[in-house]
C-alpha cells in the first residue's frame, strides 16, 4: 500500500500551459469532451424516477406525454413489464411496473404492481394526458445510474481510458502522486479535477515549486472519508 506521508521529492517548477504541448492539449480535449458529454447525457439520457413520480408530475400538471410500453394482451393472464417515459423540465425520467392479471403471482422485486394497464391507469388521472407508445433500442448503456444510447457509453469508456493513459503515461502529475490521483479521480467529479489540477492547464495557476504531493494512503483516506460522508447522508 502506498506510505501515508506526504511526499517530499522535489518537485521542479510547472511549465507555462501552451497547447502546443501535447499533454496539454490532451487534458484541455478531454475536458471539453466531457463537460460536453454530461451535457448530451442530460438531453439524450434518461434517469430513473418512479411511478409515484410520474402520479405527482401528472396530477399537477407538469406533464403533456408519457410515452409506455406495451403490457398484457387484452384478456391474458399472468404478468408483464410495462416502462414509461416522460419529460421532466430538461431531464428525461424513466419508471418500471409490474402488470398483472388479478390473482397472479410476481416477481419480488422493487417495482410496484398494478393490476391494470399503465397507459389506461394515467388517461384515467388526467383525460387531457398524451399516451403514446414506447419504442426503444434493444440495448443500451448504463453509465452512474442514467440510461444512455450506446453511442453515448462508447464515448465515455474512451474517455475514461483516455483519462487512465495520461494518468499512467503522462509526466509525473502535480498535487498528488499517480497513486493519490488514482484514489480521487473517480468519475465525474475526480476526473475532471485530475484533468484541471494534475498538469498544465489554462487559467489553472501552478503549484508553487518544490510544493508537497498528495500520496496514495492519504488521498485514500479522503475519498474513503467522502464516500463515507455521501453514503450516510
Amino acid at each position: 500500500m502506498p506510505s501515508a506521508a506526504a511526499s517530499t521529492a522535489p518537485a521542479h517548477p510547472r511549465p507555462r500551459a501552451r497547447l502546443r504541448d501535447p499533454w496539454t492539449a490532451l487534458r484541455v480535449a478531454l475536458v471539453v469532451l466531457g463537460l460536453g458529454m454530461v451535457l448530451a447525457s442530460v438531453l439524450v439520457g434518461q434517469r430513473p424516477g418512479s411511478l409515484d413520480d410520474l402520479r405527482a408530475a401528472v396530477d399537477a400538471g407538469r406533464v403533456e406525454e408519457v410515452r409506455v410500453s406495451e403490457g398484457l394482451e387484452p384478456g391474458a393472464t399472468g404478468y408483464a413489464v410495462q416502462t414509461a417515459v416522460w419529460q421532466s423540465g430538461l431531464i428525461t425520467r424513466r419508471t418500471e411496473v409490474w402488470e398483472a392479471s388479478p390473482g397472479g403471482d410476481v416477481p419480488q422485486d422493487r417495482r410496484p404492481v398494478l393490476y391494470r394497464d399503465l397507459a389506461a391507469e394515467l388517461q384515467a388521472a388526467d383525460p387531457d394526458l398524451r399516451v403514446v407508445p414506447l419504442a426503444e433500442a434493444s440495448s443500451w448503456s448504463e453509465v452512474l445510474g442514467w440510461r444512455l444510447p450506446n453511442w453515448a457509453g462508447t464515448v465515455l469508456l474512451a474517455h475514461g481510458l483516455a483519462v487512465v493513459f495520461l494518468l499512467v503515461g503522462g509526466p509525473p502529475p502535480a498535487r498528488a502522486t499517480r497513486w493519490g490521483w488514482f484514489w480521487l479521480s473517480w468519475p465525474p467529479i475526480g476526473s475532471l479535477a485530475f484533468l484541471l489540477l494534475s498538469g498544465p492547464f489554462p487559467g489553472i495557476p501552478a503549484p508553487r515549486p518544490g510544493a508537497r504531493r498528495l500520496t496514495g494512503g492519504w488521498a485514500f483516506l479522503f475519498t474513503w472519508l467522502v464516500v463515507g460522508a455521501l453514503a450516510g447522508g
